[in-house]
């Protein structure tokens, strides 16, 4: 007898830890859990509701949500366990119609009821949203509209989405798969979708025509006869993008759209036509970065400040003869913020029309290129233009050649004529009225016009020209001899022109690091002028030489000047938290142990390091703590006077450090704020 009853009392102890193994499975996890499994010989007596659902008032027309459902059963040997909610059958299973006041719940040949309220509202309209899926497409090419969601307005002013129970018609023809629809006839259509006797339609664009995607990009070097209508990389690292999350027509986009990058559409022409060429871009101008490339706030993008466009055969591409294109109504490609952490993708590709309106094409290639010429820095200090989806090519029989600028009058002056040298042209204020071959006038925006010189004046400089379209007028300028001449560290030309002038070439990389631009990191504590500096001046290891860095000056006559250069020590002593990068202590640096320093025009430098007594001094925290601006602990170094030459004139900085390192083991430089030239 004792044996049996410790036998019984050993199967108990089994199914309690079994039940209680499966009760915290159950609770450790927001899902259903799958039924475990039970013995044929079992059979479900009683269904319960453990919770009730998220919500349980809906609208007429609404389908009941289980969601937060929690079920369980009674078995008829006595055991309870949790059910899975996609297992129970539910009634009614589609929209809730008036006189429904309950639903039922099934599962194993018994049911639960779950009380819900209807609220019995007129319907006083339907909405529908395509979300980002375009609405334009060619003849025989797939839309679609699979993401479409429909929302009911109530009379009360509540409002629900629709899952169901509408119907969706394209001109009167049902429509059962909204993913793949396919027209073969182009024009206008309507979809309509139908709820109850409400109804709301979407046109759809179907144009005669064909789409180049713009993922689909060929290198240069890699181009065939055999090739046609595609995306031709000229220069720059733009490259397809293609995620599920991130809609565009066929599946991708073309991102990383940096200035300098071109890139050449080639439209194939049967046979000479015309046809409306359009393209479809998006903002990429991110202000606020949730993390990760992950944007929080993009900024609106002028699109005629983001490319310059030029339009011909491939001929004219090749020989660098293509004729300018221009936005006639300049499209301004919209941004958009979210309040969601880690920011949203969607904001990448809020897709929008740049109609470059009706061209001739030739038949065979024809080449529209765009070349990024923007001047939008996005929060991570990048110049960028915008993501690009397709270029929508449309027929059209419908040609009138666009009016050309045939006289250009400055209505009103700039604020500022006089300059002195050194100084770029501002053409703040003034505003440009343009006579047009068609009897109109426009005032084009200043973002529109090209000024030349572009770059720094001087005092041969009596004028500016400006340019818009074909037409151009001249701008009277005064240009003094320049008094003094600050050259900031962080102005790094990398091919540099003939109108550049007064800017830093960074010639040669140290052993480690890049000569670059360093942002300020120690705002309202450093003094660092114009916000950044020149950095990554490391020294010579293993063979290899030190950086070297040229200032380009330019003189418009032979003149005597003073220059000063303002750097600070890199040389970290001690470490304010324990990382080799945190400087609490900066050592004093000899100018001489790491910088030479040679003066002239190119081809005839001459040595101009100043004397071993000349230290840039370092610096420390009081509380041993951290601190950036030990970084920008800027030190006036006085080079002396000069001779320069009329034009360019350089001083050379040449790190020929190889013994002195840091904390960080580095063989360190100077970070260089600016150059000041003062003529005597």
């Amino acid at each position: 007898m004792k044996g049996k009853a410790k036998a019984w009392l050993s199967g108990v102890l089994a199914v309690v830890l079994a039940l209680a193994a499966v009760f915290f499975a159950a609770c450790g996890k927001d899902e259903p859990q799958p039924d475990p499994g039970v013995p044929d010989d079992v059979t479900v007596v009683e269904l319960t509701i453990d919770e009730p659902p998220d919500v349980t008032e809906y609208y007429i027309g609404e389908s009941f949500d289980p969601t937060g459902m929690k079920i369980k059963a009674k078995w008829s040997d006595g055991v309870k366990l949790p059910v899975n909610i996609a297992d129970c059958t539910i009634e009614p299973s589609g929209p809730l119609a008036e006189g429904d006041r309950e639903v039922t719940i099934s599962y194993g040949g018994k049911s639960v009821v779950q009380q819900i309220m209807l609220r019995d509202e007129t319907i006083a309209s339907i909405s529908v949203d395509t979300g980002n899926a375009a609405l334009k497409v060619a003849v025989g090419t797939p839309m679609d509209l699979s993401g479409l969601v429909v929302t009911a307005h109530y009379a009360d002013g509540g409002s629900r989405v629709i899952s169901g129970g509408y119907t969706v018609d394209v001109d009167g023809e049902p429509v059962d798969d909204l993913s793949e629809l396919v027209f073969d006839e182009w024009g206008s259509k309507t979809l309509t979708v139908t709820y109850g006797d409400r109804t709301a339609t979407v046109t759809l664009e179907i144009f005669d025509g064909f789409i180049i995607e713009a993922e689909n990009i060929i290198e240069s070097a890699e181009v065939t006869d055999d090739d046609k209508n595609f995306v031709e990389k000229v220069a720059g690292t733009f490259y397809a993008f293609s995620k599920p999350n991130e809609p565009a027509s066929g599946g991708a986009y073309m991102g990383a759209v940096f200035n300098g990058d071109i890139m050449r559409f080639h439209i194939w022409a049967e046979e000479e036509c015309y046809a409306d060429v359009i393209l479809r871009a998006s903002s990429s101008y991110m202000l606020v970065d949730g993390g990760a490339w992950s944007p929080m706030e993009m900024g609106d993008m002028q699109f005629n400040r983001l490319f310059e466009v030029g339009y011909g055969s491939a001929a004219d591409a090749e020989s660098d003869s293509l004729e300018p294109l221009y936005v006639e109504d300049d499209v301004v490609l919209k941004g958009g913020k979210t309040e969601q952490p880690g920011g949203d993708p969607l904001l990448y590709v809020n897709w929008m029309d740049v109609n470059f309106g009706t061209l001739p094409l030739a038949k065979g290639d024809n080449i529209i290129e765009l070349k990024v010429v923007t001047d939008y820095v996005n929060c991570r200090g990048e110049n960028v233009a915008c993501n690009i989806d397709r270029l929508e090519v449309q027929y059209t029989e419908d040609y009138t050649p666009p009016a050309t600028a045939e006289q250009l009058t400055v209505k009103t002056p700039p604020t500022k004529t006089e300059y002195r040298s050194g100084e770029k042209f501002d053409p703040a204020g003034m505003v440009v009225e343009a006579r047009m071959s068609d009897g109109t006038t426009r005032t084009p925006d200043i973002s529109e016009l090209t000024i030349t010189p572009s770059g720094s004046l001087t005092t041969a400089d009596e004028y500016v020209t400006i340019s818009w379209r074909e037409a151009s007028v001249m701008q009277n300028v005064t240009v003094l001899p320049a008094e003094a001449i600050t050259i900031e560290g962080e102005n790094i030309i990398e091919s540099p022109t003939a109108e550049d002038k007064n800017y830093v070439e960074g010639v040669r990389n140290g052993y480690q690091g890049v000569v670059g631009a360093g942002a300020t990191e120690a705002p309202g504590v450093a003094d660092t002028s114009g916000g950044a500096y020149l950095k990554g001046l490391f020294g010579s290891s293993d063979g290899k030489s030190g950086a070297v860095a040229r200032f380009h000056i330019w003189s418009d006559t032979a003149a005597r000047a003073n220059i000063k250069i303002y750097v600070s020590s890199c040389d970290v002593e001690t470490s304010g938290d324990g990382n080799a990068w945190h400087p609490s202590v900066m050592n004093d640096v000899v100018f001489n142990d790491v910088f030479a320093v040679r003066i002239g025009t190119d081809g005839d430098l001459k040595d101009a390091t100043p004397g071993d007594d000349v230290i840039v001094e370092g610096g420390r925290t009081e509380d041993g703590s951290y601190s950036m601006a030990l970084w920008e602990n800027w030190r006036e170094i006085d080079l002396g006077t000069f001779d320069l030459a009329a034009g360019d004139n350089i001083v050379e900085l040449e790190n020929i450090n190889s013994t002195l390192t840091n904390l960080a083991g580095e063989i360190f430089g100077f970070n260089v704020d600016k150059l000041v030239v003062e003529f005597v």
